[in-house]
């Protein structure tokens, strides 16, 4: 056969490429790319004599065209874009975490109570009351304030108990309206508790205990009596009543042995005595200060307080309302300001007071309208401190406790504070020196 006629007649790489799948279709281009490194056999070198001339216009036909064909960048691929596989995932994932806490969320709406369920309609104020702090639990996961100081176990122990008594209101057929079906509820749930603490949760609503005592409602005009005093402080006298005060701020303290207190409304026996229009002044004192209309909220402030309130920050650096107390420390007597130690005595009080939440158990008050009393700085007897470091006097002739006497002695003996003085004067004969013109 002439071959001239078979390289006209045979396909060319372009006509087998078009007719092949797109990968024999690279590995072709690639493969005819390539210079050969083994030579014809009718030739050693293109630039031969003796390569017949037909066979070489073929071989350059065959190059123009491979070298005219434009290979593409990049050949698609038949699988999705890696991004893409990411995109869908992340959707998967969403959509699983949504339908859990949609699950969640319907369970929740499905399980809860109404508000009407946690308190009755007829319910006593004590039942009420109780209804209401298991619902704001369910709500807020929170305690109530001043629970603890009435039990013994940790705040997180306690949130255990409003746990336990979530689900029992919830199962109890009829929901408790009386005292007694409310501590019977109680006691049943905290059976496996400390007695101290089911006692204690009981006395803070006003429940019975189970010794069958009868229900005491808490009264509406003055604190709750304490039960007890501290059991460092010797008492005197029986207690009249307990208080539990807000921070001490550090201008609360005058001299060595008074101190000005502040107790939240909300405090059981506090609420009731407020009169109407310090509770709206109070109210429109918060929304003047919300708008910064700040002269108002100052001419506001200035009514609650002439009234015997304020409104203070709590241990949260919440503003509540609060009322007033001046708390003159029974059994001991400070130097004044104006004596040798008088100002030592008040940094002395300052010192053990300021920022912290006081217990205060009152036994009288003196002729100037201020509370006497037993003044509790976390399980510290502050009179005892005062008269042990000697910034104060045991006041004998109010006060006949021999534990004061006897921490004075010690103070005298080791020659602290005021003692150090060689003839120290006593604070109720400045007082008197000063009355008759001698001081």
């Amino acid at each position: 056969m002439n071959p001239t006629t078979q390289g006209r007649s045979s396909p060319s790489a372009w006509q087998i490429s078009t007719a092949l799948p797109p990968l024999h279709l690279v590995f072709l281009v690639k493969r005819a790319a390539i210079p050969s490194k083994t030579k014809t056999r009718c030739c050693a070198s293109d630039d031969d004599a003796h390569c017949h001339p037909a066979r070489r216009s073929t071989q350059q036909t065959e190059q123009r065209h491979l070298n005219s064909f434009q290979i593409p960048e990049r050949i698609p691929h038949k699988n999705p874009h890696p991004t893409r596989r990411i995109f869908i995932f992340l959707l998967v994932v969403a959509a699983a975490v949504m339908g859990n806490s949609i699950y969640r969320f319907l369970c929740g709406v499905c399980s809860d109570l109404s508000d009407a369920a946690f308190t009755p309609h007829g319910a006593h104020d004590s039942v009420a009351k109780l209804g209401q702090d298991i619902l704001n639990f369910q709500r807020t996961k929170q305690v109530p304030e001043g629970l603890g100081r009435h039990v013994v176990s940790s705040q997180n122990a306690q949130a255990n108990w409003y746990k336990k008594l979530q689900v029992a209101w919830k199962k109890a057929r009829p929901t408790p309206t009386t005292p007694e079906d409310a501590a019977q509820l109680v006691v049943l749930t905290l059976k496996n508790h400390q007695k101290a603490d089911v006692e204690g949760f009981l006395a803070f609503y006003g429940l019975p205990h189970p010794d069958g005592a009868a229900p005491s409602a808490p009264p509406s005009h003055a604190p709750a009596p304490a039960p007890a005093a501290h059991p460092t402080a010797p008492t005197h006298k029986p207690v009249k009543a307990e208080l539990h005060t807000l921070p001490v701020d550090a201008k609360a303290v005058a001299d060595g042995d008074t101190v000005t207190v502040y107790v939240d409304v909300s405090e059981r026996g506090e609420s009731g005595s407020v009169p109407a229009d310090i509770k709206k002044a109070a109210a429109e004192r918060t929304k003047a200060r919300a708008k910064r209309d700040y002269p108002t909220a100052d001419a506001l402030q200035k009514t609650i307080a002439d009234a015997g309130y304020r409104q203070v920050p709590n241990a949260k650096g919440q503003e509540v309302l609060a009322r007033k107390y001046r708390i003159r420390l029974s059994g001991i007597d400070a130097p004044e300001s104006a004596m040798p130690y008088g100002k030592e005595a008040k940094e002395a009080l300052l010192k053990l007071v300021e920022g912290k939440c006081l217990t205060v158990h009152i036994y009288d008050t003196d002729r100037y309208g201020r509370s006497v009393g037993d003044l509790h700085a976390g399980g510290v007897f502050v009179q005892e401190q005062m008269l042990k470091k000697g910034f104060a006097w045991h006041y004998a002739a109010y006060d006949k406790r021999a534990e004061l006497a006897k921490w004075q002695s010690q103070a005298q003996a080791a020659r602290r504070g005021l003692w150090a003085s060689k003839k120290p004067q006593e604070p109720w004969e400045y007082r008197k020196a000063k009355r008759n013109g001698g001081a």
